[in-house]
């Protein structure tokens, strides 16, 4: 539950920040269309990198890449008085997904297969926009306060390598909190969805590898069959869990992707699945992983095949501080509409790897409605996701607010 209260709040700066933001919604516009036009897939982010670089240096800010030549890091301090203080950090991701884009815009991807199907070219722009709105505001004596502000553009979030990158490249180091958001189509333009706790899913790569014996599709009993193992692992695997974990705690397991064999008459020496594990609950997905184990172990004794469980790349759930989402909350009222916060009832199922900053700062992430009269309901991941642009403006007020809100007298 979200409980909005009072703060100090001037109502010319408020006034200013959205003067401001209207001045430059159509920039943000064009920027984010030509983020879209040119999407780059996780880690390989170079143009991106370079255009959100040149765009903050052209404000005025000095910016420095991340890994690789990857991601943009940014400080904004409006004052020597604060340059010792720590920084609260507004974080934007900047990959795209291995997807057509078949939407019929003048905007629609110039690289074929690849998409921003996920919204993240609106969040960089929206931290760009942000970096923009609070480095106007300084410029014109409009800052009510000094802050002190962090812009993370992050590579590599699809692939949940990013964040630990960017972490280990000290991006938070003298960040005492961090916000971020991400679209949501289920949600109205204006519409800010917020939640205390749990937000997302802790989600594990799983991957198995089955080793057997092949040989002639006419002799199987010569043969230790892989797709036999394949199979019975996975059902097997799918009743298991469903006896094991308590139903009150939400645990999803799926297969998406299975490789064995080459010709309809072999049958083969190996074969491979892939999926993943999400759940909320510590406790629940140690039984879960545990399960999967013997379950390997069980087909390991029917089959005669060698069954090898692994972990890929995991992360963690997604925990909001308490206070951060007050903040946000207080803010969205005062910036947005008094009606903006819309609470989010249960935690979403996918993950995030934004989660793993939040295992060394406290830390926010809101949903950003981007669903208007006419486009922005396509879900996400999908060839036709787009958004109501007016969105853009919306979040760019909110993340400007609560950085500025975050520094007022008292409230820290």
């Amino acid at each position: 539950m979200i409980i909005t209260t009072s703060s100090p709040t001037s109502a010319r700066w408020v006034s200013v920040l959205t003067a401001v933001a209207d001045r430059y919604e159509a920039e943000w516009v064009a920027i984010r269309r030509h983020l879209h036009r040119h999407p780059e897939l996780s880690g390989a982010e170079h143009r991106t990198t370079d255009y959100l670089a040149e765009t903050l240096g052209a404000m005025g800010l000095t910016p420095n890449l991340g890994v690789g030549g990857t991601g943009v890091i940014v400080d904004f301090v409006s004052s020597v008085e604060v340059s010792g203080h720590k920084r609260i950090a507004i974080r934007g991701d900047i990959d795209a997904l291995p997807i057509e884009d078949h939407k019929s815009v003048d905007y629609h991807s110039l690289h074929p297969g690849v998409m921003h199907a996920c919204g993240h070219d609106v969040h960089a722009t929206i931290v760009l926009a942000a970096l923009r709105i609070l480095t106007s505001m300084q410029r014109s004596g409009e800052l009510p306060w000094p802050i002190a502000v962090r812009g993370i553009f992050q590579p590599a979030e699809e692939t949940a390598c990013g964040a630990r990158q960017m972490i280990q490249h000290h991006v938070l180091r003298d960040v005492e909190a961090i916000l971020a958001l991400h679209v949501d189509p289920t949600r109205s333009v204006g519409q800010i969805g917020l939640r205390s706790g749990t937000l997302t899913a802790a989600c594990d790569m799983i991957e198995v590898d089955f080793l057997g014996r092949g040989g002639h599709a006419a002799r199987p009993h010569l043969c230790a069959d892989p797709i036999e193992a394949c199979t019975r692992w996975v059902q097997n695997a799918y009743a298991r869990l469903a006896r094991v974990i308590d139903p009150h705690e939400t645990v999803v397991f799926t297969i998406g992707q299975i490789e064995a064999g080459h010709s309809p008459n072999v049958i083969p020496e190996t074969a491979q699945l892939r999926g993943t594990l999400r759940s909320l609950d510590i406790a629940s997905r140690q039984i879960a992983l545990e399960t999967l184990e013997m379950v390997s172990g069980a087909v390991t004794a029917e089959t005669g095949c060698q069954v090898s469980l692994r972990l890929g790349v995991s992360a963690p759930a997604v925990v909001n501080d308490g206070r951060l989402v007050r903040l946000l909350s207080d803010v969205a009222v005062q910036v947005i509409d008094p009606a903006a916060p819309d609470p989010i009832g249960q935690p979403s199922m996918g993950s995030e790897d934004f989660s793993y900053y939040l295992e060394h700062v406290p830390g926010a992430m809101f949903r950003l409605g981007i669903a208007g009269p006419q486009v922005g309901r396509e879900p996400l991941h999908t060839t036709m996701f787009d958004i109501d642009e007016r969105a853009i403006a919306v979040g760019a007020k909110l993340f400007a607010a609560a950085v500025i809100q975050h520094f007022a007298p008292g409230q820290r």
